[in-house]
């Protein structure tokens, strides 16, 4: 009897012990510090790795059977990925090669947001990695949405043996965001524009009216953005008035040949020009002038690739019926790209550029075409004006004239 006793304490304490040490196996789940940040991303790019789990074990390891990867979106996801795969790094060397894939990859199907990748992994007495990459539609109904993977709940890990094993975590670990775009810029004042308020003369071509770069931003691993495809470019001229739009004879859009002066026709080609004639891309609101680029003129234009930047001028022509008081605005919302304005994306770093304010007068300083020739030359000469100014200086000139002939004839052997 005592030896059976014995035994049983000992088969007991045996099971206690087993039970203990099960039990004590556990598994956190964090996101990894290598997990990509936020980015963009343009359509029909594979591989994209969206976000990087941490799996620790402790006490024991942990066996698993599956994994369920959560997303928000769920209806635009479908026309966002082709597929989502997710790897195990299995021997721990903190790369992801085709055999450590869990289960078979995936594509969303608009309804659910959830994937479940079944496939046995086991996680050992440290740290393993887990990957989440994505393969991106060609669909651009999802430009502009954003998307977030996650591991919502310690149910997300199926457990070979859930009796003993256990999940912890604060849930959801969640990634960050991928949105799905064309190109970033940025909108950016140009080195041309003036420095304060300016005055010019009636009839003065081609004034200085702003002058702003377009820097289309560098693509970031892991985003693979295109470039900025311009379709066209809107600017407001703020008026003095209402009636002062009727002093604008024209509104044009020149490229930049960077270099900081505006030289019109010549360095700076013309790219398209608007007039009150051009019905739907000129309108007069209140003291608003709104005049729009686009069209072959526009769209012609080869695409701003990411990572580099382009500049242009805003070129104001007058009349010569009256004076007038007008502001040049380039807004961030007014410049598209051929995939629009969640496709090509405009930061709001700088949402507006103005080429500061220009008054038209009928004593103005210099006009003609040449731009920034609308004020004072820069080397000290007198400013002409077409409105008759000249006369008092030439007065000047010939009564000088007259006295040296008089002095001449009255003094006929001077040398001097």
């Amino acid at each position: 009897m005592a030896s059976k006793s014995i035994l049983a304490l000992f088969a007991l304490c045996a099971a206690l012990l087993a039970a203990s040490t099960l039990a004590a196996a556990t598994l956190n789940v964090t996101l990894s510090g290598a997990s990509p940040a936020n980015f963009e991303n343009r359509l029909s790019d594979t591989s994209i790795e969206v976000t990087r789990f941490v799996l620790t074990s402790t006490g024991a390891s942990v066996d698993c059977s599956a994994v369920t990867i959560t997303f928000t979106n769920p209806t635009t996801a479908d026309e966002a990925f082709t597929a989502v795969r997710v790897f195990y790094d299995a021997n721990g060397n903190s790369s992801f090669e085709a055999g450590e894939e869990i289960g078979v990859g995936q594509a969303p199907n608009g309804v659910a947001a959830t994937l479940l990748f079944t496939g046995a992994f086991s996680v050992p007495t440290s740290s393993r990695l887990m990957q989440v990459i994505v393969n991106t539609g060609a669909n651009v109904a999802s430009y502009g949405d954003g998307f977030r993977f996650s591991i919502a709940a310690a149910g997300d890990i199926t457990l070979a043996n859930p009796g003993t094993d256990s999940v912890t975590g604060a849930f959801p670990v969640q990634g960050n965001t991928i949105t799905i775009r064309n190109s970033m810029s940025n909108l950016l004042a140009g080195t041309g524009n003036p420095a304060s308020p300016r005055t010019v003369a009636r009839g003065s071509t081609n004034v200085a009216g702003a002058h702003f770069r377009l820097d289309c931003l560098a693509a970031v691993i892991p985003g693979e953005l295109v470039g900025l495809d311009l379709s066209s470019i809107t600017v407001s001229l703020n008026l003095g008035a209402p009636a002062d739009a009727n002093v604008i004879a024209s509104v044009s859009l020149f490229g930049d040949d960077f270099d900081a002066a505006f030289e019109p026709n010549t360095q700076d080609p013309l790219i398209q020009a608007r007039t009150s004639a051009d019905v739907a891309k000129w309108a007069v609101a209140g003291s608003t002038l709104t005049v729009i680029f686009d069209g072959a003129a526009v769209t012609a234009l080869t695409s701003i690739n990411s990572g580099t930047v382009r500049a242009f001028w805003i070129g104001v022509s007058f009349n010569s019926t009256a004076d007038a008081v007008v502001e040049v605005l380039v807004n961030r919302t007014g410049i598209l790209g051929a995939e629009g304005a969640s496709g090509d994306f405009l930061t709001t770093a700088i949402t507006s550029i103005s080429g500061n304010v220009i008054t038209v007068s009928g004593s103005g300083g210099g006009g003609g075409d040449g731009g920034q020739g609308n004020r004072p030359s820069e080397e000290g000469g007198c400013v002409v004006s077409p409105t008759g100014s000249w006369a008092p200086g030439m007065l000047l000139c010939m009564l000088a004239a007259g006295f040296w002939f008089v002095r001449k004839r009255s003094r006929p052997n001077s040398t001097t």
